[in-house]
């Protein structure tokens, strides 16, 4: 097999299904700063896993290195227990991870549902000419994607918002719409980087019902990176801390918070 797909590791099939994804020894410098130092750590099926830490530690470089936009100096990255450590990026949507970002990336001029849709292109089974023409298999797969969309939209209550333009969205909305963007991709591991940023108390209590939802309705496995540590302690079944682009401590959230590293790396003491 080429280095364009992932690679088996030897071994690892007893660990599909208890392990989703794993990270050994990731590092990564810009300009001669460590960002990501020595960081390990491991996703299972069907949970919850939360990064924090303080401005700077590290957490959506973490992120960067797992959709494969940027490439590890050192370490690996097994997913279903292959090796997708030299992956490229535009094939990582294809194996079954997706992404949100800090700030929306979204098609401000196109609808709800547009967007929707154009989550669905990692799917598409049909050629130009196909789709050209609207021959009868096009218009069966795209009957497929718009029910596949509707379904997303019903589970994350958008109905209202389905042919308005991006642009004319509260911000909370617009967050939640690449959220089902991303759902559209049918992943099974999503990582949400900062999902609740820009959020008022009552929409990120929401979010936190959609999470919930997400995993338990859709067997999604998500991945968060996250400042609010009620979000965090209200869906994570484990919480990994860092600082200074390194691992500080993973456990329960209870126990993470009040770990005594944990603690001395947000307060200083």
């Amino acid at each position: 097999m080429t280095t364009a797909a992932a690679t088996a590791i030897p071994g690892a099939e007893s660990a599909v299904g208890a392990v989703l994804f794993e990270a050994n020894g990731l590092s990564v410098s810009f300009g001669g700063i460590k960002a990501v130092r020595d960081v390990s750590f491991t996703i299972r099926p069907g949970e919850v896993f939360s990064i924090i830490g303080p401005n700077g530690a590290g957490k959506t470089t973490v992120f960067n290195l797992v959709s494969r936009f940027y490439d590890a100096e050192t370490g690996t990255m097994a997913y279903e227990g292959n090796d997708i450590t030299s992956v490229p990026t535009h094939r990582i949507a294809a194996l079954g991870i997706a992404r949100t970002f800090q700030n929306t990336e979204l098609f401000e001029h196109e609808t709800v549902l547009t967007n929707l849709l154009i989550g669905h292109h990692v799917h598409r089974h049909t050629n130009l000419a196909t789709d050209l023409l609207f021959l009868p298999r096009a218009r069966g797969q795209e009957l497929e994607f718009r029910r596949k969309a509707e379904d997303v939209i019903d589970l994350l209550d958008l109905q209202r918002y389905r042919e308005q333009p991006i642009g004319s969205l509260p911000y909370g909305a617009r967050k939640m719409v690449e959220i089902a963007r991303a759902l559209c991709l049918e992943p099974k591991l999503l990582l949400l980087d900062e999902p609740s940023s820009g959020l008022n108390p009552e929409e990120t209590e929401d979010l936190s019902f959609w999470i919930e939802d997400i995993v338990a309705d859709l067997g999604v496995t998500v991945a968060m990176v996250e400042h609010d540590m009620n979000l965090v302690a209200t869906v994570s079944d484990r919480v990994m801390a860092m600082a200074d682009g390194a691992e500080v401590a993973t456990g329960e959230p209870a126990e993470i918070q009040q770990h005594p590293d944990v603690l001395r790396a947000y307060l200083g003491h």
